[in-house]
């Protein structure tokens, strides 16, 4: 083997190897029992390895992982790239050394485009689903409308953007759905490649733009889409910008023996098919714990002056009340019940095992007594009642015709 060769082969290994570790452990993610029979213990052993690495070599001394903040830039994050980087480079030199596997370089790169393409697929097809329910972006909410926009943080303010348009969430949602789907099927995985880089380069330019917090996640998925692309990238070069007649050639890895055949078809029924409608159908389950009827919804301005009252608002929305004082501190609470006769039961995370409550009755055309009793505190007040069509965001709504724009 000449030393091109034997970097060409180290290269295969250490992008595929790389590609492998970072995608782990998926798809065992998406098979029933596969986690705690064998998925956690190597997850356990990579979590290991990688605070070895922030510890023993890039010298963090307070270097931890924290559990489940919502964040996929923590520290742990980035310092995980680098450690699986070094360990993909030892792999890859070790394989390229070994009689047995040296040879076997652009085999296991094109298995690992493979892997790529179901890991960014799948994922793509996930969030594209999400964008059709109630979570990801929620619309106008009393609560949003409210804030002042100079105290809104930069990703505050793109899911407000992307939330207030039920039409361009459809958008995104099929163009990520698309993607995803053509990614999962061999013929279409070229096609895939392409519609998936727009969109990832999308998702990764929003993440940048607003300190979203999933940029190094995005960014894998950019890349692995691009990876999957690059091996047919000369033929697309000749057919789009040199007008030529060009091939794609074969997609591989292809199967000849029939016993292999009837494999990958269950394999590719599963996760190309089973997954992406079970995604669908959980997705379409939660909804049930995202979705609250709540008839009092509304914004009230407490109109009369109580010593004991520290507040002059009351949102209620969904399963939440929030009570402020005109822009200062905000006091969050859970509903947890609505019973008959505007009776209200709340609770906080203070005091979870101590429900408060609160009763609403309409008075008059505009106004609503309001009683709120806080463990041994009770306030009795009036409140004006403003509902979220009298917000110009929620009524001004879509003109095919504008003589001026209307931009506020």
């Amino acid at each position: 083997m000449t030393l091109r060769q034997f970097l060409s082969t180290f290269f295969l290994f250490l992008i595929g190897s790389y590609i492998l570790l970072y995608a782990f452990p998926f798809p065992l993610n998406h098979i029933p029992l596969t986690y705690d029979l064998f998925s956690k213990y190597v997850m356990a052993l990579q979590e290991k390895y990688i605070l070895f690495f922030g510890h023993e070599i890039l010298g963090l001394e307070s270097f931890e992982k924290i559990q489940l903040t919502g964040s996929g830039d923590t520290t742990y994050d980035y310092v995980r790239i680098p450690a699986l980087f070094t360990l993909s480079f030892f792999i890859g030199l070790l394989l390229s050394l070994l009689k047995y596997t040296q040879t076997k370089g652009l085999e296991f790169y094109n298995w690992m485009l493979v892997y790529a393409r179901y890991f960014v697929g799948l994922t793509l097809i996930s969030y594209g689903v999400a964008k059709f329910l109630e979570g990801q972006f929620a619309g106008p909410s009393f609560y949003s409308m409210e804030i002042l926009v100079g105290d809104i943080s930069p990703m505050g303010l793109a899911w407000r953007f992307f939330g207030y348009s039920d039409t361009y969430k459809i958008f995104m949602g099929l163009s990520e759905i698309i993607a995803g789907l053509l990614l999962l099927i061999r013929r279409t995985s070229i096609l895939g490649a392409l519609v998936s880089i727009a969109v990832c380069l999308n998702i990764v330019l929003v993440n940048f733009s607003f300190d979203v917090p999933v940029k190094l996640f995005s960014s894998h998925l950019l890349l692995f889409s691009a990876l999957i692309l690059i091996p047919k990238i000369k033929p697309i070069f000749e057919f789009f910008l040199l007008n030529r007649q060009s091939n794609l050639g074969e997609i591989k890895p292809h199967f000849t023996q029939k016993r292999a055949r009837i494999i990958r078809l269950v394999l590719v029924l599963y996760f190309a098919a089973f997954i992406p409608i079970t995604t669908v159908v959980s997705h379409f389950q939660s909804q049930k714990f995202r979705t609250f009827e709540n008839e009092w919804e509304g914004l009230y301005t407490l109109i009369d002056f109580d010593t004991n009252r520290p507040w002059n608002k009351l949102i209620l929305e969904d399963n939440f009340m929030m009570l402020q004082l005109n822009y200062g501190p905000k006091e969050f609470w859970n509903i947890q019940e609505i019973k008959d006769d505007g009776v209200l039961v709340i609770k906080n995370q203070k005091d979870e095992s101590n429900p408060h409550e609160l009763k609403i009755k309409k008075s008059d055309d505009e106004h609503y007594e309001i009683q709120l009793r806080l463990g041994n505190k009770t306030v009795n007040t009036i409140g004006k009642r403003k509902e979220k069509s009298s917000y110009e965001l929620t009524k001004r709504g879509f003109h095919w015709i504008n003589e001026y724009p209307y931009n506020r």
